[in-house]
């Protein structure tokens, strides 16, 4: 009788034990606008702008070729949380909002069961362009502090963020952006690296970094992963140029960490794209993914090679497509007619200096700056990614919504540098 007992406990802890296992882990969803990866310590920078990120690094896998698919922040987000390209999920515009048929991160995680916050500082993350889809508690309260350009938004972001995760319940999806580092960059006296754009800009970063712990206090338990990464790069005149306009490496490089329970801190320099989000996230957590994605689970063991694209049409007067395939990049520029652009998201073009019509192809390998334009008619690298490059956008199947654009919104757009 003993014995059965006993075997009776043992089988009882056993299944205990196999239930806690199981237990869905939590997800939360860290993004920081317009931060370069070569900005961080862990990447090299010398400056002490990121100790809270630079821990993230030590504690998961360190993707050191992550790419935004289209270097500003709508139709990148959108394609984190859809793993659509631009092309597919229709957000290539502050006019349009993301195609309502297709599943979100969100929605996905929402339907198994997870208690999903959201927390953005950016005017176009927000419900109106379809951002909020499946979130349960959705907050964008934090645009209300003041001009972007004249505010700080970390600290009262986590503030709000922490008001309103008072009952979060477990399995949990938390999404915060941060939004400071993006232009203008405000000076913080803490943080006194000097009085230039990317001195200030560095600021920025370390502000940042110090509420990015302050969120990780309240969310990061034992059975959570947390994914680190941007939306895009910015430009300091690596190509004659500011801001984020182009398809370059400086915007386009973001930084990607992904830690938790089972994974084993490293490097992969493996090019994962953002469309690869969706997928990777949701099979952490036991989830499958919609069917016919494009991207793929970054931690499959060594996928093949495949190229990549990236696409923008912001500012409105160009059309800028590109692909990278192996060492190779090329970047297409095109003249757009932006009378087929509505008059609100038109307005007057954006005054930009460094993107001109024209094919530029680039050894990446040899030239990762891309300074050096090899683009020839009669090259057959270049005819061939040219070709590939076509048949990408030949079709699209987005359904986008159109958005109304108000004065108000044409305002905060037009405060931001999306239009003048």
């Amino acid at each position: 009788m003993k014995r059965l007992v006993a075997l009776i406990v043992t089988l009882a802890l056993f299944a205990g034990s196999c239930a806690r296992e199981k237990e869905p882990a939590n997800l939360v969803l860290i993004t920081v606008d317009t931060l370069r990866p070569d900005r961080l310590g862990y990447n090299g920078a010398s400056r002490p702008t990121s100790p809270t990120i630079d821990r993230l690094a030590r504690e998961g896998v360190v993707f050191t070729h992550a790419t935004s698919v289209s270097g500003w922040t709508l139709p990148s987000m959108a394609t984190v949380f859809t793993g659509h390209y631009p092309k597919d999920h229709g957000a290539v515009d502050f006019h349009w909002s993301l195609d309502a048929s297709l599943p979100t991160l969100a929605g996905v995680l929402r339907n198994h069961g997870y208690d999903t916050y959201g927390f953005v500082s950016h005017i176009m993350l927000t419900p109106t362009y379809g951002m909020g889809d499946g979130f349960a508690h959705f907050d964008f309260s934090v645009l209300n502090v003041g001009h972007p350009h004249e505010v700080m938004t970390s600290q009262k972001l986590i503030e709000i963020a922490r008001s309103g995760m008072r009952n979060l319940k477990e399995p949990y999806f938390v999404w915060v952006h941060f939004f400071d580092p993006h232009f203008a960059y405000l000076e913080h006296p803490q943080y006194a690296f000097g009085k230039s754009d990317i001195d200030r800009y560095d600021a920025e970063i370390a502000y940042t970094d110090y509420y990015i712990d302050e969120l990780l206090k309240v969310v990061d338990k034992g059975n959570t992963i947390v994914a680190f990464t941007a939306d895009h790069g910015e430009e300091f005149g690596e190509h004659a140029g500011q801001y984020h306009y182009t398809l370059h490496g400086e915007v386009m490089h973001v930084p990607l960490v992904i830690k938790g329970p089972g994974i084993t801190p490293r490097k992969d320099d493996r090019v994962v794209e953002q469309i690869d989000f969706l997928p990777t996230l949701l099979n952490l957590v036991g989830i499958e993914a919609p069917a016919n994605l494009p991207g793929r689970d970054m931690f499959a063991a060594d996928p093949a090679p495949r190229p990549y694209y990236m696409e923008r049409d912001r500012p409105p007067q160009w059309h800028q497509r590109g692909i990278v395939v192996g060492n190779h990049k090329l970047i297409v520029v095109e003249e757009a007619d932006i009378t087929q652009v509505p008059e609100s998201g038109r307005s007057e073009e954006i005054e930009v200096t460094n993107v001109h019509p024209g094919m530029y192809l680039y050894d990446i390998a040899k030239d990762p700056g891309e300074q050096t334009n090899l683009f020839a008619r009669d090259d057959s690298t270049s005819l061939s990614l040219l070709g590939m490059l076509t048949q990408h956008f030949a079709t699209a199947s987005a359904r986008p919504q159109p958005v109304q654009v108000d004065k108000e919104l044409l305002e905060k757009l037009r405060s931001l540098g999306y239009v003048r």
